[in-house]
């Protein structure tokens, strides 16, 4: 009995060194209880409030925002990971505080990632001692650890990553079934209602594994079929990200994100001196990517195929994402490549391919040494995987410093702060009022905002700065109007015209070409109305008491939307209980025999 409990402990120890990791990781926010405050505090935490309040007030509206973002109806979680906003809006619901929120969403996304990465290593043929260190080693990267220590968003994506790579890595190796259309469909579908560019990038990066896995395989037209039926799978549980995107980019010219004067000071580099972040690779990352691609080179000829494509495609994306790639003069010749913005996002690629297959050679390595020469790599494996954890808490014990002298050290807030005060920011931002937080910080990111049709991207920024128009239109023209959320998920403004004066009036909501503005009860056509260059509603008033009540109407109703989402997501949560059973069945059958 009790040797039978041992050994199913044994098989939850990866799992609890993966916790152990991620509470030695927020250790420093723990103790301090600091919030990093990063570049995009506002705009995340406006997206999960937003939700949060849906969700507790029972009023929804699937594109506009309704309390977060000043009420003013602009979208945003319908275009941006609108899945994994909700679970953070639901995090925001039960903990009703930012500190408990983002203790617990930052843990969520460590998890995540560790857990991936095991699995990753697990389907890549390494031991369970191997895939635990290489679950810590990812945890503790900097794509992972960027949500962690400054809310950039993109951790999510890279948290999502490994599974997609499960499924790469599988199709390689196993050439009697190369696709599973259920679990490939699932994996991409959870990128793509995460984030968006990390889908885009992880597409790229699995072409290599599957035209590799078509090529090898017997029966090509059964692969195709499993391939298009994963894409049905993918299209069913992605359907409300790709719905949302039809309706809001076929109907609206919408505003691009700002282009950076130089790609290249936005590119990774490795420093010996400095703590990894965006763009730092730092010391010890920088050594096994080198130390791989040296060793690859090298032995090139005794790799086999798999160890081949993954540590050449994180090769490519370790180049692209680097300022040896001539990103400015390709960005010249290809303007659409700017959505990019920030080469060292290809970097995430890297990090999930390039440390599974690090690990793997020095693995492969100590089989053909003495056992002395075994242990000391061994050694020097731990003692390199206990720098990178010990770095990733120190990182986040400078943060909890920064946090104690000037809480908003960390990102680019400085010019965006109401409240001055040290003292006064910390406590708005953990006291109990979760508004306050937009009462310290208000900084209006002009992402998904609506221009017009005859203008592009490049001609408003050109022109002007979106960021202050917008603070402009929408932060400083609430005064005298009196915002309300109606029960049927529209937004209602009320104001007193005391002048009777019949001038336009600038209100403070965005408006979409699918946008339904009604006007002292009279349901009004485009043409009885304007917009501002950011999308903002211009009204020519009565005389008196007036009252604007904005809804939105998609092409398709998100009700039939959602049912069919939920619908394909029991099946495919039935389906992988039936397949987690079935091998449960199995591994007991190999037991007994």
């Amino acid at each position: 009995m009790l040797l039978s409990i041992k050994k199913r402990g044994k098989k939850y120890i990866p799992f609890i060194i993966i916790t152990l990791v991620a509470l030695f990781i927020l250790l420093p926010q723990i103790n301090t209880r600091f919030i990093p405050v990063g570049s995009d505090i506002s705009f995340h935490y406006n997206r999960f409030y937003d939700l949060s309040e849906q969700i507790k007030s029972g009023n929804y509206n699937y594109f506009m925002s309704l309390y977060g973002f000043n009420s003013s109806g602009r979208i945003i979680n319908a275009l941006y990971g609108y899945d994994i906003a909700f679970l953070n809006g639901l995090i925001l619901f039960f903990t009703q505080s930012w500190l408990k929120f983002q203790l617990v969403s930052s843990f969520i996304c460590l998890i995540i990632a560790g857990i991936g990465m095991y699995f990753l290593m697990r389907v890549f043929d390494c031991d369970k001692r191997l895939s635990t260190i290489g679950a810590a080693i990812y945890m503790a990267s900097a794509p992972i650890m960027y949500y962690v220590r400054a809310l950039g968003f993109s951790s999510w994506g890279a948290a999502f990553l490994p599974y997609i790579f499960i499924q790469a890595i599988r199709s390689v190796k196993n050439k009697e079934k190369p696709i599973n259309p259920v679990f490939l469909g699932l994996s991409m579908s959870l990128l793509v209602n995460t984030h968006i560019l990390s889908a885009i990038l992880s597409v790229l990066a699995i072409i290599p594994f599957y035209l590799v896995s078509f090529i090898h395989s017997d029966k090509k037209l059964s692969w195709i079929k499993q391939l298009c039926l994963s894409i049905l799978i993918f299209i069913l549980l992605s359907l409300n990200t790709l719905v949302a995107y039809i309706d809001v980019f076929l109907s609206n010219n919408i505003l691009q994100p700002f282009i950076p004067s130089s790609f290249i000071t936005n590119a990774t580099y490795i420093s010996i001196t400095e703590m990894y972040g965006n763009r730092n690779i730092g010391i010890f990352f920088g050594t096994i990517f080198l130390f791989q691609l040296i060793y690859f080179i090298r032995n090139i000829k005794r790799t086999n195929t798999l160890e081949k494509i993954m540590t050449v495609v994180g090769g490519i994306f370790l180049l692209l994402s680097s300022s040896l790639f001539p990103w400015d003069n390709i960005v010249n010749h290809y303007p659409f490549l700017s959505v990019i913005q920030f080469p060292f996002r290809f970097s995430m690629i890297s990090y999930v391919l390039l440390v599974p297959v690090f690990l793997k050679t020095i693995h492969s390595m100590e089989q053909h040494l003495s056992i002395k020469q075994a242990k000391v790599i061994s050694l020097s494996l731990m003692i390199l995987v206990g720098f990178i954890l010990v770095e990733a808490n120190s990182n986040m014990v400078k943060n909890a410093q920064r946090w104690q002298d000037d809480p908003v050290a960390m990102g680019n807030n400085r010019p965006n702060l109401i409240e001055k005060d040290p003292d006064v920011i910390r406590n708005n931002l953990r006291g109990p009022d979760l508004t306050k937080v937009f009462e310290t910080i208000e900084k209006g990111t002009p992402d998904y905002l609506p221009i017009s049709k005859e203008t592009t991207s490049q001609e408003i920024y050109d022109a002007m700065d979106p960021y202050e128009v917008y603070e402009k239109e929408i932060f400083n023209n609430q005064k005298n109007i009196t915002t309300t959320v109606l029960e049927n998920g529209t937004i209602q403004l009320t104001w007193d015209n005391k002048k009777n004066s019949t001038k336009k009036k600038q209100l403070p909501l965005i408006v979409y070409d699918h946008s339904i503005v009604e006007l002292n009860g009279k349901l009004l056509n485009k043409s009885d109305y304007e917009t501002s260059d950011i999308g903002s509603l211009i009204i020519t008033p009565k005389k008196g008491k007036n009252t604007v009540v904005l809804s939105y109407k998609p092409f398709v109703d998100m009700t039939y939307v959602l049912i069919i989402k939920a619908a394909t997501t029991l099946i495919v949560i039935l389906y992988c209980l039936k397949h987690g059973y079935t091998l449960l069945i199995k591994r007991k059958e190999r037991t007994y025999d």
